[in-house]
């Protein structure tokens, strides 16, 4: 494989996937990112790195998708991996909305106790 017979838009996703990386190496370095998220950023960043530098494979696969416009079987890919993402996202957010109901209800019984225990303790002086 000589890097002089990659065509430009092969080199783009090189160089694409390669930011992604490094980027999101960065971001868990700095604790910006979780763990968790980075996994799914990290597969992302190695398919689009895979797929650039090995074309070959993703023509096979969408022949064997049944697609003849190779192009068009990536973009489905990467759409679908982008709803398989909001998914996650969505499942984190319902988890949090659910945890912050919860600890908004414990605030307020603690409010409540802390306002029954001021009153008793201005009734026994």
């Amino acid at each position: 494989m000589f890097p002089g017979s990659f065509d430009k838009i092969q080199w783009l996703g090189i160089t694409f996937s390669l930011i992604i990386l490094l980027s999101v190496f960065f971001l868990v370095r700095e604790r910006l990112l979780k763990e968790k998220y980075s996994l799914i950023w990290l597969l992302i960043g190695l398919f689009v790195l895979i797929v650039s530098l090995f074309r070959d494979l993703l023509d096979g696969f969408s022949h064997l998708i049944g697609v003849y416009y190779a192009p068009s079987a990536f973009f489905s890919l990467l759409i679908a991996g982008a709803y398989l993402l909001l998914l996650n996202m969505s499942v984190s957010i319902s988890h949090l909305k659910a945890q912050n109901k919860a600890l908004t209800q414990e605030v307020g019984l603690l409010r409540l106790k802390v306002e029954e225990l001021q009153q008793e303790d201005k009734q026994s002086e």
